[in-house]
């Protein structure tokens, strides 16, 4: 049997499943337009989703199309086989054991480049499938990679996928027909090989303020895609931050200096997610795997503005305090709740812009090479831009909190792994808009 497998949609949406939420739903993991999400869903016809995979990977596509609601089969590849032992009659010249195959006396020539090694439809010199090759010459169609953005990887020829054609029996997605003369005789089929685009770092853009929301339901996909994982990695930071806390003085510095790092490892497991991997527990120490010095550097100047704030507000409530007092001591009592508060109030807002150059950056420098300064500074300056997202999102985060610290605090193993997804769902929308 074939070691080999293709992933086929039948063209027929499953029973149950509404069509505009599959097309949606393909269109958002696929990272394609609508459009070209609905010719393929629609289409009516049998699609080559991606061809020569081992029986594993072709599993999971197809575990993943059939969650969408698309009906879709594996197809074992006809193995070219070879003889287990060679005979040659007595004179002939024996094969070499570097030959692939051995031309039959009724093989046949490939159409394009007049090779007589060809196996399974397939010319092994010049690597076309044959019969698409014919059909396409005799219907005078040509296939070829549109420059797109889309999810698929347009780069390698033999990842070239062909566009939707109405003279083939097999559609493809996020390509355009054109007439080409690089790769005429491409099998059409649709390369999800890459469920994921990285795309290029753009400058921070603004985004509506209903996204505040949506951040945290995407982050909460992430959750749910493997959530035993993202509770144990969480409750492992838990415990060791907890521990190093009773630490006095350096604890707390090793907690802070430590935050970043952790926060890049569920960067990179979140991104393992979007490209259709898993996250892991591994995830959580894997910030230590990449600018780990720089990813120090962002909670060290993280932690150096928090200490500077602090001390302005205890100079600003001491000298409230000594002044009130030296006025009039017996006003002491009376005043003294309304002159600590208020430079306590002023010390909670200069918190935010420390906040905001924080938030982003693990991210920015595990994702994107950064140091830590200009991470800081990209990820205030995309802060300040969504502001009113970022006010829904704290409120709803907050509710989201208060909500899950109710039963005995249970509710928390859902909402915090929520919360360090969402990061990564407004850092790829704002700066891969």
């Amino acid at each position: 049997m074939s070691d080999q497998f293709k992933v086929v949609f039948s063209g027929k949406i499953t029973e149950g499943f509404d069509a505009e939420t599959v097309i949606s739903a393909f269109a958002e993991k696929f990272r394609c337009s609508e459009a070209k999400a609905r010719a393929l869903v629609l289409a009516g016809k049998e699609t080559v989703i991606k061809s020569d995979l081992d029986k594993a990977k072709a599993e999971k596509y197809r575990s993943v199309l059939v969650a969408m609601g698309l009906e879709t089969e594996l197809v074992a590849l006809q193995p070219v086989t070879k003889p287990s032992m060679a005979f040659e009659l007595e004179g002939d010249e024996p094969v070499s054991n570097n030959d692939v195959s051995v031309p039959a006396a009724n093989s046949q020539s490939c159409p394009k480049c007049g090779s007589k090694q060809t196996a399974d439809d397939r010319c092994l010199d010049c690597k076309i499938v044959i019969s698409k090759y014919v059909a396409i010459q005799e219907t005078g169609q040509a296939f070829t990679a549109a420059p797109v953005k889309s999810a698929v990887d347009a780069a390698p020829a033999d990842n070239i996928s062909a566009a939707f054609s109405g003279n083939s029996s097999s559609a493809s997605f996020d390509y355009n027909a054109t007439a080409a003369t690089d790769n005429p005789y491409q099998a059409p089929e649709a390369d999800l090989s890459q469920e994921y685009e990285e795309g290029e770092l753009t400058d921070p853009v603004s985004v509506p303020m209903s996204h505040g929301w949506f951040w945290l339901s995407e982050g909460f996909g992430h959750f749910k895609s493997n959530p035993v994982a993202w509770i144990v990695a969480i409750v492992i930071w838990v415990i060791i931050s907890s521990v190093l806390s009773f630490i006095p003085f350096v604890g707390s510095l090793a907690v802070t200096l430590l935050s970043p790092v952790i926060t890049a490892g569920f960067m990179l497991g979140c991104q393992s997610q979007e490209e259709g991997g898993d996250f892991t527990i591994a995830h959580l120490f894997s910030g230590f795997s990449k600018n780990t010095g720089q990813l120090f550097l962002v909670g060290l100047l993280y932690l150096v503005a928090v200490i500077v704030v602090m001390v302005v507000i205890g100079l600003f409530a001491g000298g409230a305090v000594f002044m009130l007092g030296a006025g009039n001591p017996e006003m002491m009592g009376s005043g003294m709740m309304s002159a600590i508060m208020l430079p306590v109030l002023l010390g909670s807002l200069a918190m935010f812009p420390v906040l905001m150059a924080y938030w982003f950056a693990p991210a920015l420098v595990v994702l994107n090479d950064m140091s830590a300064i200009e991470a800081m500074k990209l990820s205030f300056s995309a802060c300040l831009k969504n502001i009113l997202p970022g006010i829904l999102y704290f409120i709803s985060a907050a509710v989201l909190m208060i909500i899950g610290a109710i039963p005995f605090g249970l509710g928390l193993l859902v909402v915090v792994p929520m919360m360090a997804a969402s990061v990564y769902r407004g850092y790829r929308e704002i700066f891969y808009s």
